[in-house]
């Protein structure tokens, strides 16, 4: 048999099992069979799975995370810049809030100095009307002391000038509420003015000495009503306050006017012990009250400058 014969001869089926294995041949299918249309056969290498590695892969990963290791730490320029900042933070809000607080103090500083004016206004005219009413007292304890030695039969004007002296007594003092208040709610820090604050603090500081004045007039005057019980009948006066008050022209201020007697009462004593008493009395009166007027003169004039400082140093609307 030709060997082309032998090839195309088919392999009998009958024969379940092959001569040698004694197994089934295998079926031979055609790669071309199994193959989709127009698609290409990739052939890809089998992967293979390495435990080991893919846990060292894990432990990198959580290692990367883990803010726990060196590389992860905070030098000391990344707390330096966080307290930096924190510290910025702090500072700007304080700053903030001491300009905001700076700001209505001395806008209320402001505040108080425009009442200022108001209280020193009035202060002034009341040295206008003390001075007056001082000033006619103390004219007329002088006519005494010069009528007790002189001529002691002219009692009606003797009488009528002992008694307006001690109806004209008037004590000079400040509306101080304003200045006060600033200095009760710290405010005279404010004033950045050194002359404005030492003519504040001159002014009002003077009523502190202008108080043991008062005291000292006071005094005076108590040993004057004592002295008079030497000279002076009491019924008399009495039938004399029918008083009324003035005002002067020259000054502006008021004064108290004594009806004086129709007739020459009596003196209760013509004693020259008696009457130089009564006459000392007056005296010593009148020498403080005098030097009491310069002193409200001096106030007065502190005032105006403290005035004209004010409107100098701030404009109100």
């Amino acid at each position: 048999m030709s060997e082309e014969e032998n090839i195309k001869r088919p392999q009998s089926t009958g024969d379940p099992q092959g001569p040698e294995s004694g197994q089934q041949p295998e079926e031979i299918i055609p790669v071309e069979a199994t193959a989709l249309p127009n698609q290409e056969t990739v052939a890809t290498e089998p992967q293979t799975t390495n435990p080991k590695q893919q846990t060292e892969e894990m432990e990198v990963h959580h290692h990367a995370h883990n803010p726990a290791e060196p590389h992860h730490k905070k030098n000391w320029k990344g707390y330096f810049w966080e307290f930096l900042m924190l510290f910025l933070a702090v500072s700007l809000g304080a700053y903030v809030e001491n300009t905001r607080e700076s700001m209505l103090h001395k806008k209320e500083m402001k505040t108080q100095l425009n009442s200022m004016l108001s209280d020193l206004q009035s202060d002034i005219t009341l040295f206008d009307s003390v001075t007056d009413r001082n000033s006619y007292g103390a004219l007329m304890a002088d006519s005494l002391i010069q009528m007790l030695h002189t001529d002691i039969t002219n009692t009606s004007e003797i009488y009528f000038a002992a008694r307006t002296v001690t109806a004209n007594l008037g004590y000079y003092y400040t509306n101080s509420k304003s200045f006060d208040q600033l200095k009760t709610a710290g405010l005279l820090r404010y004033i950045k003015n050194k002359e404005l604050l030492d003519s504040i603090g001159a002014y009002y500081v003077s009523f502190q000495w202008l108080a043991n004045q008062i005291d000292l007039l006071r005094l005076k005057m108590d040993e004057i009503h004592k002295g008079n019980t030497r000279l002076f009948n009491s019924y008399v006066f009495q039938q004399m306050m029918s008083t009324r008050i003035t005002t002067s022209t020259s000054l502006g201020g008021q004064k108290t006017t004594i009806g004086k007697p129709a007739i020459n009462p009596d003196l209760l004593s013509t004693d020259t012990k008696d009457i130089n008493t009564v006459s000392l009395n007056y005296h010593y009166y009148s020498s403080t009250i005098k030097f009491y007027i310069r002193m409200g003169y001096t106030l007065q004039t502190r005032a105006k400058g403290l005035i004209e400082i004010i409107k100098k140093e701030y404009s109100f609307k």
